[in-house]
Order: C-alpha cells, then structure tokens, then sequence
C-alpha cells in the first residue's frame, strides 16, 4: 500500500480528514490488528508525529486494545476455522494448546518483547479458555509499554527531539538485548507450557473366524 511506504505519505493522507483525522488515525490503528498488510510501526511512529506523545500514545494504546479485543473475540465465537484464515499453521503449532497455569505469563512475555507476533497470538489466545477481562489486562500491561515507545520515537522524529528520541530507542534497544540473550530460555519455556498430547494406544487386532 503506497501510504504506508513512508512516514510523510501516511502523515499526509491522515491529515487530509481535517477534524476527522484522531478518529481515523484510531479506525487504522485498530485494524493494523486484523490486516497484516498494514505496518503497526509505521502507523505508531505517525501517531507520535500527528498527536505527540501523550494524545498519540492515548489514541493509539486504545485502537490497539480495542483491535486486540476484537480479534480475540471474533476467534472465540468462530473458534479454529476462523483463526486458520490469519495465522500460519506454524504459528499455531508452536502457540496453541498453552496450558491454562501457563497462557497468562507466557502471553503477557511475548505482548511485552518486541519482535514476537502480536497480532497473530491475539487470534491464537482467542482458542484458549482465558476470560475476556484476563485477555484486556494483559494487553494493557503487556501491550501498552511498545505502543508508548513506539509513539516517543514518532514525536521524538517530527518534533526534533533528540533527547526523547534517544531515550525511546535505548529503552527498545534494551528489550531487544534482554530478548537476544534469553530466546532460547524463553522458548524452552514456551514449549515447556504446552499441554502434553496423550496418544491412545491401538488396540490390537482381533482376527474373526469366518
């Protein structure tokens, strides 16, 4: 999608709405969830610029818990078949069927680092038992931090802020580097917190006398 390429094409068709342009900056954060081919980052980093950083992260933190929200819910009424649509199977192997002791901390660590997907385990956690005010707490806590980074490093562009600016990005760097260096744990854990498969044994066969 050609406005989304760069920061000031996005900025300049979201700018075009006159009065309209908190809402509709909202309406776009909040199907960045749904649609894939919508860059998140791209469309936070506006949000900063367009809003600063109080009513940008305001405006973006709540498209992305309402889209969060949505998308989960829309997974729990129409349940695997509809999530299939979205996520890849490898995706879904490798997130699904999390235990109920584990789902709570394993979603709140891959909401909270960066460079995890999101959007797709909003879909996924949809298939577990979690109630709907456990999923909304979790994305507020977990969620929320990247949104406001994401929004500091956007207003810290177009304000020319470089103080703010390099704050944003040492504090995304740090998650980065606390995320390299424990992958493979984080990982081990993940899989650790799947349900284990209980296979039936065959029973054996009996040969009928004719």
């Amino acid at each position: 999608m050609e406005i989304f390429s760069t920061l000031d094409t996005l900025q300049s068709f979201l700018l075009q709405f006159g009065i309209w342009t908190p809402l509709v900056f909202f309406l776009l954060q909040l199907l960045q969830i749904i649609i894939a081919p919508i860059p998140g980052g791209t469309v936070g980093l506006v949000g900063g610029a367009l809003f600063g950083t109080i009513g940008g992260f305001l405006i973006s933190a709540t498209g992305t818990l309402a889209g969060s929200v949505i998308v989960f819910l829309l997974s729990k009424r129409f349940g695997r078949p509809f999530v299939i649509r979205f996520v890849s199977s490898e995706l879904l192997e490798k997130y699904d069927q999390i235990k109920e002791s584990k789902l709570n901390t394993v979603l709140f660590l891959i909401f909270l680092f960066p460079l995890f997907p999101d959007d797709m385990l909003c879909f996924i956690a949809g298939l577990s038992p979690m109630p709907v005010k456990t999923f909304i707490l979790i994305v507020m806590l977990a969620r929320t931090p990247s949104v406001f980074i994401n929004t500091m490093i956007g207003a810290g562009i177009m304000d020319d802020s470089p103080t703010q600016f390099i704050i944003a990005v040492t504090i995304y760097a740090v998650l980065i580097a606390v995320l390299y260096f424990n992958r493979k744990r984080l990982d081990t854990f993940i899989q650790h917190s799947k349900k284990r498969v209980v296979e039936l044994p065959v029973p054996p066969k009996i040969d009928k006398e004719l």
